[in-house]
């Protein structure tokens, strides 16, 4: 891993940071690297996506956009795609600072995204006669068809506030406070069952009533924390999570 990409772990707490230059223009390779970066990361309970910079992510080399680089440039970002879309941790996207095209993009391919009254969201591709392949997949799913096709369709940007009253953000902070409610999150979550979150991200992209149910009958009550969880409760008493992951840790 080149120190573009930085990667690095805290027990169950993952953390992948963008470093690649003020406005963190990601290239090809850096895509590739960010990929291997989830995968590496796939055994914590909770990744963290932030950025160093003046913005958290200006999105990809324009350079890369050209038509006998674009295949290979974007063979790479739906690899990352898929690897976010499909990780097993929870994936927090910290954003304090721009997030343009592909940046925006990458964040709405976390779970959550927790914003600062800072960030700003744009896709200015159609300026350039490109399009954003991710937001025009799932925006609308967000934030409705027509709130979609405003941004995409004219460039324009929103701040962090906006971003939350759309349903983009999962929350706004105050800039000095955005670390701090990241970590409160992290902390959060990792106090929960690995199996639990787990089969909680499978069950709420399910197409189907009857997928979820699924879901809940045969991967998470056969574990040992959904038995866990209940009889702790009935008891009166902490639950004693062992999922996988958890004992792995332990030892």
């Amino acid at each position: 891993m080149s120190d573009r990409i930085g990667v690095r772990r805290d027990g169950r707490l993952g953390r992948i940071t963008l470093r690649t230059g003020p406005l963190n223009v990601l290239g090809t390779d850096d895509l590739r690297q960010l990929t291997q970066a989830i995968h590496d990361l796939g055994d914590c309970t909770v990744v963290v996506l932030d950025a160093e910079g003046r913005a958290f992510c200006a999105g990809m080399d324009i350079a890369d956009h050209v038509p006998e680089r674009a295949h290979a440039m974007l063979c790479a970002f739906a690899g990352m795609a898929g690897a976010l879309s499909t990780a097993t941790p929870v994936t927090i996207a910290a954003v304090g600072a721009h997030a343009i095209g592909g940046g925006f993009e990458l964040a709405l391919l976390c779970d959550m995204i927790v914003v600062s009254e800072h960030a700003r969201f744009s896709l200015p591709e159609v300026k350039l006669a490109a399009l954003p392949p991710v937001a025009c997949a799932l925006l609308a799913k967000t934030v409705g068809e027509k709130r979609a096709l405003d941004l995409i369709l004219t460039g324009r940007s929103i701040e962090g506030p906006t971003a939350e009253r759309w349903g983009i953000a999962s929350r706004c902070v105050p800039h000095e406070q955005l670390d701090v409610s990241v970590d409160e999150l992290c902390h959060e979550l990792l106090a929960l069952s690995d199996d639990a979150l787990a089969s909680c991200k499978s069950a709420a992209r399910a197409k189907t009533i009857e997928e979820s149910m699924h879901i809940y009958e045969h991967s998470l009550l056969r574990t040992h924390d959904a038995v866990e969880g209940i009889r702790a409760f009935l008891e009166k008493r902490d639950p004693h999570w062992h999922s996988r992951r958890h004992a792995e840790v332990a030892r």
